[in-house]
C-alpha cells in the first residue's frame, strides 16, 4: 500500500477553477495557498424500520458532493485581474472568487490529490462559504471556502 505523500513540491495538492468547461493555462485560476482540504462524498440514505425485521432498512439516495477547503488569501485571487468590474463573461482568473463567489457563477474545478499519482477529481459546482478573517495573532487574510458540487465527481 503506498499513501498519498503531499510534502514534496512535485506532489502539493492542486486547485483549478475556470468558468468554461475547457480548461486554459491563460484563463484558469489556481487557487494557491490551500491549507486544509476535506474532499466530501456524503450518500444520502432514507431509512424505515418494517414490522417483520429486527433492523432498520436503508436506500441510498443522490449523493451531497463539496470540497472544503482553507486558504491563505492574496488580491488576485480573491479579487481577480478585473476587480472591481464584475464580467460573468470573463475567465476565472479575471474575476476572482469574490466576484465568481458573489455572482454565482457556475465553475468547473481540477483537484489534484497530489502524491506524484496525477490523480485528480473534477467536477462542477458553486463557491460558497467564503468568510474572510485576519486577527493580530494571524495578520494574512485567510478564509474557509466550498465548493458545492453541481452533480457527481469524476476521475480524470
Amino acid at each position: 500500500m503506498a499513501n498519498i505523500n503531499v510534502s514534496a513540491a512535485s506532489n502539493f495538492v492542486t486547485l483549478t477553477l475556470s468558468t468554461s468547461s475547457t480548461f486554459s493555462t491563460s484563463t484558469n485560476l489556481v487557487v494557491p495557498a490551500l491549507q486544509d482540504v476535506t474532499v466530501t462524498n456524503n450518500n444520502g440514505v432514507f431509512r424505515w424500520k418494517q414490522l417483520d425485521q429486527l433492523g432498520q432498512l436503508v436506500a441510498v439516495t443522490p449523493a451531497t458532493n463539496s470540497l472544503n477547503l482553507t486558504l491563505v488569501l492574496d488580491d488576485t485571487t480573491f479579487y481577480g485581474a478585473t476587480w472591481p468590474t464584475v464580467n460573468t463573461s470573463a475567465s476565472a482568473a479575471s474575476q476572482g472568487l469574490f466576484n465568481i463567489s458573489n455572482q454565482k457563477e457556475l465553475v468547473y474545478f481540477k483537484f489534484g490529490w497530489g502524491g506524484g499519482s496525477g490523480n485528480q477529481v473534477t467536477g462542477s459546482g458553486y463557491l460558497s462559504g467564503l468568510a474572510p478573517k485576519v486577527t493580530p495573532d494571524q495578520p494574512v487574510w485567510i478564509s474557509p471556502l466550498i465548493i458545492e458540487v453541481y452533480g457527481q465527481y469524476t476521475n480524470a
